[in-house]
């Protein structure tokens, strides 16, 4: 398992699980100092999860883009692996919270968000380079969490704010889901853009 070891060293992997935790732990604490609810409302749960997707979005490249496309490896397998891996991360670290008096729950939502954010940001990888990944996520979501955004009736508003529409909401569930696989696939078969080597290359 050393190859493994040595790949979330190189793609930054520690640091990103310690940000990520150290942002859900700080949603967290203040929900449960600020509120009185048991459950972690929608938008609060939606802007943490955004987040620490974005801190996992920086693992999506590592430093030598030349290496990331050899076809000596079976990158397809590996980055689907690392993006699934990602995602199981997120969730288990939420999923910490049912054990205490302040949950981000209904657990539905908390996969729904989590899936349709990473892959949000795998797309992004694919098509603009992991550094800018977090663009998309990030407008989409204050998209969703402006006031004037709530459940609603309407397919176009659900799937505009699809991440604070109550868990079971089709066109949501059916947005989500297509980001999330489409995602998947253009990050496991494309990886990121070659950047060109001067961005690549170690300082002298």
């Amino acid at each position: 398992m050393r190859w493994l070891r040595l790949h979330l060293r190189s793609r930054r992997v520690p640091l990103a699980l310690g940000s990520a935790t150290a942002l859900i732990t700080l949603a967290w604490v203040l929900s449960l100092v600020y509120t009185d609810s048991t459950t972690i409302n929608a938008r609060t749960a939606s802007l943490t999860i955004m987040l620490a997707v974005a801190a996992f979005g920086a693992t999506l490249n590592g430093a030598d883009d030349a290496l990331d496309h050899t076809a000596s490896v079976n990158w397809p397998l590996r980055r689907a692996g690392h993006l699934l891996l990602a995602g199981a991360a997120i969730t288990a670290l939420l999923s910490l919270s049912t054990l205490t008096d302040a949950r981000y729950e209904p657990l539905a939502l908390v996969l729904r968000n989590t899936a349709g954010l990473l892959g949000l940001t795998a797309l992004g990888t694919a098509l603009v380079g992991a550094a800018l990944s977090w663009i998309a996520p990030l407008i989409w979501t204050l998209v969703a969490v402006l006031p004037v955004m709530g459940p609603s009736g309407d397919v176009r508003t659900q799937v505009a704010s699809w991440l604070i529409q109550p868990a079971g909401t089709t066109a949501a569930t059916v947005c989500a889901t297509v980001l999330a696989v489409t995602g998947l696939l253009a990050y496991a078969l494309r990886g990121g853009p070659l950047r060109p080597v001067t961005e690549t290359a170690p300082d002298r």
